[in-house]
């Protein structure tokens, strides 16, 4: 049973990952909503875009917050608010009548539920149930972004088809909702314990007493470091993945194949951060991060190489490489966090840490447009692309390296 110490770790993934699929699903599946909204308010595509790009940044800054709350209230109050503020902003931003609301909703709320259901969390609650696998646990509840985007997205759109953007988001915020009551029947207060032995192995006790402070971590220069990987890796992709779709259809395909190709990307997502992550966890932190990193440099460079709708053998080796690595920071940077930071304000300390992620996104989608309108091409986004992906990388195999020592 569930309850039991054997299953409950397990049962605490699939509560994460579940809880991931459904929010992140539903927020990155946004795209499908575009042109619906679009119309239906009249508005530029930059203004209904902008609506993704706050929930981002709400979402990014939100987790120091988050962090707060985890270490504060507890983990349950923390996901049932979270659960409640993302399903009801949801259905409140089918009933909008302005774009304001959407940012509103769609945008603030939402956001700031992903980051109530978000890495902070997650990091926080598995990190008292694993240790030598944390990577790889945390890994498989990052991927459920992923897995979300591939179920909820073409289910939204068949909605949106069938019954209109307001009854989709309307069907889909409910659905978020229901969610409460299964979670709220969770084992709360053995979750929040943590797994005894791993505990005491480190030193603490039950109620994650002890560890480093806030300021102690701002004084700490892994802390820094940590913050720039995750603002620097959100750079290099969000650089360069928004043009993707329009660069490809310059290089000569159609539009529906150069769909196809970052779909094809996209599904590979989860493969990669389980499995790049699987590898930090047993062959070594720095060996996983440096092999992410090579291979998202490698598939940018072999979509840099892309002439024509016939080099296939490219277009194959960026999905592959580029794919399979796109995601796998993330967990690496959360777990090397909570090993370094674990304590009674490591909820805080990694919530700081997160909203490198959030600007570095939103900073990275602007500058890989300002890099084309600038040079009349591709090449400067392609250039800063790899250049925050060194900056990134850097810093996390310096910190993968130190903790192998430790």
């Amino acid at each position: 049973m569930l309850h039991r110490a054997g299953w409950l770790p397990y049962g605490l993934v699939a509560m994460c990952f579940l809880l991931n699929l459904a929010t992140r699903g539903v927020s990155e599946s946004f795209g499908v909503f575009v042109p619906s909204l679009q119309s239906a308010f009249a508005a530029d595509r930059a203004v209904v875009t902008s609506v993704y790009g706050l929930g981002m940044l709400a979402m990014g800054f939100g987790g120091p917050f988050a962090g707060m709350m985890l270490d504060r209230v507890g983990p349950r109050g923390l996901v049932l608010a979270g659960l409640a503020c993302g399903g009801g902003s949801i259905v409140l931003a089918s009933m909008a009548s302005a774009v304001w609301q959407l940012h509103a909703t769609l945008g603030l709320a939402v956001g700031l539920a992903g980051a109530a259901l978000g890495s902070v969390t997650f990091a926080g609650l598995l990190g008292r149930w694993f240790s030598a696998r944390l990577g790889t646990a945390l890994a498989v509840v990052w991927s459920a972004s992923s897995v979300g985007v591939m179920l909820i997205s073409p289910l939204a759109e068949m909605l949106i088809q069938t019954r209109g953007w307001r009854f989709a988001y309307g069907g889909l915020g409910v659905a978020v909702l229901a969610l409460v009551l299964p979670v709220a029947l969770m084992p709360w207060r053995r979750i929040a314990a943590g797994d005894p032995a791993i505990m005491a192995a480190r030193g603490q006790d039950r109620s994650l007493g002890a560890g480093p402070t806030v300021a102690m971590a701002l004084r700490d220069p892994p802390f820094w470091g940590l913050t720039l990987a995750f603002a620097m890796t959100s750079v290099s992709i969000f650089s360069l993945s928004p043009q993707l779709n329009a660069y490809l259809i310059d290089r000569g395909l159609s539009a529906a194949s150069a769909a196809r190709v970052w779909a094809l990307t996209a599904m590979l997502t989860p493969i990669g951060m389980i499995g790049f992550n699987w590898l930090a966890d047993r062959g070594g932190r720095m060996l996983g991060a440096v092999a992410a990193y090579s291979g998202t440099g490698l598939g940018i460079l072999a979509l840099w190489s892309v002439g024509g709708p016939d080099d296939t053998w490219l277009i194959g080796a960026f999905i592959v490489l580029f794919g399979s690595t796109m995601g796998s920071r993330g967990p690496m940077i959360s777990t090397l966090a909570t090993l370094r930071y674990r304590g009674a304000q490591a909820g805080r300390i990694y919530g700081l840490i997160t909203c490198g992620m959030g600007a570095g996104g939103a900073l990275g989608a602007w500058l890989g447009g300002l890099a084309h309108d600038l040079t009349g091409g591709y090449r400067g986004t392609f250039v800063l692309s790899l250049a925050a992906l060194v900056l990134a990388a850097v810093p996390l195999v310096l910190e993968a390296r130190a903790r192998e020592r430790m």
